[in-house]
């Protein structure tokens, strides 16, 4: 373990003298951001004797050329080291962190074995032309058509679990996005996905303009095997943020197993003179997948923009209040009627100094109807961002 560690500060040291070195000489057109994180999670499910621990070691490298004032180019990607009991007691550990569902796999996976896991992945591989009403990237990028802050059933390119909170960038697309901006407030856009899978693909249109103070879109097209159609809507109720998006399915060849599908949120936000915020969201699937291993497993589930949560119905609710410019606390519950399940989950934030911060979180999994503790983890995360 300690030679990894060595090797990896090597490496990072030498991609760094080296961008450095080039960046004198391409001064202002080609740049470096990232992050390392240690994060260390705490897991068990209903007495601490069951106690397991996982260490996560997580850097991130985001370079972008920018040759003129029109073309861009990104490079984006994680290198993930994992150590502990996750490693060793879930199955297939390794092919769920390291799974890459684009069309060409950038993920590569240095270090496979009962003990350690060493991945890199590219979840950012573009170039954009910018120019006037023109917006037009190739590549792997993020399609965000959300409105919501969890639920986004018109995030169909690029659908994220909420629960990953150590996600901030979210997964990417083997895609091309065509942006054309009609005014300051609309536009048209068209993208298209391609997946590794022959019925992996999308292809979409998406209008977004803004009408009665609302931003508004509309959006239709394939996604799979359905046509796609597709609403949401940004705005505010007085004072009161208030969104909402649905998308709704119909498969083009009948099958006995086909039918069609509503996918649907709303969310209302609103922030107080005190610092206090308060966020609340439902949800709604007309289909739900048998999700038999429980919602403690939610982290790992495959998550869909058809099937956004193995429930029916869901409620979320976030109360987060900032006690300096420098500590944050938020307290978040997902609720369903299905056992009446429950996820609890508290978040605080300190920053160190500059450009480093501490965090810890906590993920609370309950069913009720049977008062049984399913799961529990906490998490300890330091960041440093350069």
């Amino acid at each position: 373990m300690k030679r990894v560690l060595i090797t990896l500060i090597f490496l990072f040291s030498l991609i760094w003298n080296t961008f450095n070195l080039f960046a004198q000489e391409k001064e202002e057109k080609l740049f470096l951001t990232g992050y390392i994180k240690n994060l260390h999670e705490f897991s068990f499910i209903d007495q601490l004797e069951q106690l397991q621990w996982t260490t996560f070691l997580h850097n991130r490298l985001n370079f972008k050329y920018a040759p003129s004032e029109t073309i861009t180019a990104r490079l984006e990607f994680r290198n993930r080291f994992f150590y502990g009991d996750n490693v060793k007691n879930i199955p297939r550990f390794s092919d769920i962190i390291s799974r890459d569902n684009g069309w060409i796999n950038l993920s590569l996976k240095l270090i496979d074995n009962s003990n350690v896991v060493f991945n890199i992945a590219i979840d950012r591989a573009l170039i954009n032309y910018n120019k006037e009403n023109w917006d037009i990237t190739l590549g792997r990028q993020r399609v965000n058509w959300g409105k919501n802050l969890v639920w986004n059933p018109n995030d169909i390119f690029n659908t994220y679990n909420f629960l990953d909170f150590d996600y901030e960038e979210r997964p990417g697309s083997d895609a091309l996005r065509i942006q054309y901006y009609t005014s300051d407030f609309s536009k048209i856009e068209l993208a298209a996905k391609k997946g590794k899978n022959k019925n992996d693909f999308i292809v979409a249109t998406l209008y977004e303009f803004n009408k009665w103070s609302y931003d508004l879109q509309l959006l239709t097209g394939i996604y799979q095997k359905d046509w796609v159609l597709g609403a949401g809507w940004a705005g505010n109720l007085k004072n009161v943020g208030f969104k909402g998006e649905a998308s709704y399915f119909v498969p083009y060849e009948n099958t006995d197993t086909s039918e069609n599908v509503l996918s649907a949120s709303l969310s209302v936000d609103y922030g107080f003179k005190n610092g206090l915020y308060i966020n609340g969201s439902v949800v709604y699937n007309s289909i739900t997948n048998d999700f038999s291993r429980g919602i403690e497993n939610l982290l790992f589930a495959d998550i869909t923009a058809k099937n956004l949560i193995p429930f029916k119905y869901a409620g979320f609710l976030q109360l987060s209040k900032e006690f300096s410019p420098i500590f944050l606390a938020t307290i978040s519950t997902i609720y369903s009627p299905t056992n009446h399940s429950v996820i609890f989950i508290p978040s605080f934030r300190y920053s160190i100094a500059t450009n480093w911060e501490l965090d810890f979180t906590g993920q609370s999994f309950f069913e009720l109807k049977e008062y049984q503790t399913l799961g529990n983890s906490f998490f300890t995360r330091l960041r440093w961002s350069f």
